[in-house]
């Protein structure tokens, strides 16, 4: 009988498993479309690219809450936001992308993500844009979204756009928790600034390979909720449910959310 992986809390870690968590999540198809059950990365790519082709947003600036080792996320958004900046807990996952971004050899691959967004925007040249994208990425820095204050020292806000992708219901060891981080976060962005956020819906675990970490289960009507609780109007979203194999695990879906901070 194999072992079985122990589960803690995101927050109790200090390191995490950044290559074999991207090993074991971010690959492309033959046919160069992101492998991932339920194709939940073509929709959250696609969600992404009509956000930031949409029009609606406006501004320089963006902050990325809780990146991880990934920067597919961001592919869309260097195209408008020239200054980027990552915020993330995890030592290794902040190298990883900095290892990314300096072309270093042992730097994940990112180029099959950034063709295939290439591909969904109607470009050709994605050497281009993932140089682009690089240059666009300014600060690599820390961020605790449990704080009031989540990035600490480095004092760059508010941002005209801030996102977090599948990373706060892991912050957070209950609801209560759930609401403050949500608050902490959305205190980043300016009046009239747009909040994107995409939530796992009632997952209880996630693995980087060597260790499962809990996650707060949460429905969508709730972080919906919460969102409006904290300051924000013009809530949008797109839900993805999962069907198969994915939903007896625990993974139920995916909810994909934008939305406007009132003016103060």
């Amino acid at each position: 009988m194999g072992l079985k992986r122990k589960k803690i809390s995101s927050y109790d870690r200090d390191t995490f498993n950044a290559k074999g968590y991207l090993k074991r999540n971010y690959r492309a198809r033959p046919d160069g479309i992101p492998d991932s059950p339920e194709d939940w990365l073509p929709w959250l790519l696609k969600n992404l690219k009509d956000t930031f082709a949409g029009g609606k947003l406006s501004g320089e600036r963006l902050l990325d809450v809780g990146t991880g080792p990934a920067i597919h996320n961001l592919i869309s958004a260097a195209r408008h936001f020239p200054d980027i900046t990552c915020a993330e807990f995890c030592q290794e996952n902040r190298e990883e992308v900095e290892r990314w971004i300096h072309g270093e050899e042992d730097a994940f691959d990112w180029d099959p993500f950034i063709k295939y967004v290439c591909g969904l925007e109607g470009e050709e040249d994605w050497e281009a844009r993932k140089e682009a994208l690089r240059d666009a990425i300014q600060h690599v820095v820390f961020c605790d979204v449990r704080d009031k204050n989540p990035l600490g020292a480095f004092n760059g806000g508010p941002y005209d756009v801030v996102s977090s992708i599948l990373a706060l219901c892991g912050a957070a060891k209950d609801k209560a928790e759930f609401d403050a981080i949500v608050s902490n976060v959305g205190s980043l962005v300016k009046p009239g600034g747009t909040l994107i956020l995409v939530c796992d819906l009632g997952t209880t675990h996630c693995s980087d390979g060597d260790r499962s970490y809990r996650h707060t289960p949460l429905d969508a009507a709730y972080i919906l909720q919460t969102v409006r609780n904290s300051g924000f109007t013009d809530v949008q979203n797109d839900t993805l449910l999962f069907r198969g194999t994915e939903r007896l695990k625990g993974w139920k879906g995916l909810i994909y959310l934008t939305a406007r901070r009132c003016l103060e």
